[in-house]
């Protein structure tokens, strides 16, 4: 049996694992378009600060794939799924085969339209090359605009301020997706972060960013405000990345749809971590578990069920905040 994997972060790494485990013939493959090797992405904000180097977020769990058989393609981005042929198409024009498929790509930055031009001060806070590429333009003298309305934001303000950089955080009402910070959570958190100093635009939103000159981008306000920065920061929730699955015959709401044992639609096609969204029946709506301990117990569960196994999913709202960064938002605010 062949088992391709598509994203190398701990969903993938977690269903390989569990995959070799009931499996030691099988045939494993993590296909991921990060170009490095599996990374912890919650310490990306301590990269940006300086308190962590590129050995230290690594990710432990990624260190010994070779040794348990599981080989890693690094810089393959899925630009098609053929369900029919079984086979994947990437973007470098290799092609994978599959014989049960698991779709773990997570999701992307929702950039705004405002900032989809391309300013040299606007940096998008997602991978490892963006934290760098943060971290040199955090040197540059002048303030930084960090846009977003949760945790990313939060830690992006974390680590600018960390710096001794001006901030201002532009923070938009709500979140589109996964659960809105609110009550004493919320409150506390924001007092922490004026607290260090960054100036919070609550409610507000960006309407237009131009380039001043080479060391200077204005950045508008709805309310009218206009700030000078050499730093734009895009810290905004991460979007499901399924686009590359159009046309394919999975079916898509948010995320891949899944149900209870993280299968798709297709039978030999099963989604983890934060590009899997479950019914929430009682609600009526869709629900993704954002966070990385659910990405791990998800890429479990599909790597037993890939197997053969027929395990339920039992996810919770409390996956998104309080185990994401491993302990919860408010301590970790406070570091």
């Amino acid at each position: 049996m062949r088992y391709l994997i598509l994203g190398g972060g701990p969903a993938g790494i977690a269903a390989a694992k569990t995959i070799r485990k009931g499996k030691s013939d099988a045939e494993i493959v993590i296909a991921t378009d990060e170009a490095e090797a599996p990374y912890l992405r919650p310490l990306l904000p301590d990269l940006i600060l300086g308190d962590a180097g590129d050995e230290t977020i690594l990710d432990p769990q990624g260190a010994n794939l070779a040794e348990k058989g599981v080989r890693l393609l690094t810089g393959r981005r899925a630009v098609r799924l053929d369900m029919g042929n079984r086979k994947v198409d990437f973007s470098d024009g290799a092609q994978e085969g599959y014989d049960v498929l698991l779709i773990a790509t997570g999701g992307k930055p929702d950039v705004p339209p405002p900032l989809r031009k391309d300013l040299p001060a606007v940096r998008v806070f997602d991978s490892r090359e963006d934290a760098l590429a943060i971290r040199e333009r955090a040197a540059r003298p002048g303030a930084a605009v960090v846009y977003g309305p949760g945790y990313l934001a939060i830690e992006a303000c974390r680590a600018l301020r960390g710096k001794k950089r001006e901030v201002v955080w532009i923070k938009p009402d709500l979140p589109k997706y996964g659960y809105p910070i609110a009550g004493e959570l919320e409150a506390s958190i924001l007092d922490d972060v004026r607290n260090r100093g960054a100036r919070i635009l609550d409610g507000e939103d960006i309407v237009r960013a131009r380039e001043k000159d080479a060391a200077t981008t204005v950045v508008l306000t709805h309310g009218g405000e206009e700030i000078p920065c050499s730093l734009v920061v895009v810290a905004t929730e991460r979007v499901p990345s399924v686009g590359f699955l159009a046309g394919s015959g999975v079916m898509v709401g948010t995320g891949v749809l899944v149900d209870d044992f993280l299968r798709t639609s297709d039978p030999n096609v099963y989604a983890a971590g934060d590009c899997a969204e479950f019914a929430d029946k009682p609600k009526g709506v869709g629900r993704i578990n954002f966070g990385w301990r659910s990405a791990i117990r998800q890429g479990q569960l599909a790597g037993e069920n890939m197997g053969g196994g027929n395990k339920r999913f039992g996810g919770n709202e409390g996956d998104y905040f309080w185990a994401l960064f491993g302990f919860s938002l408010l301590d970790r605010a406070k570091k």
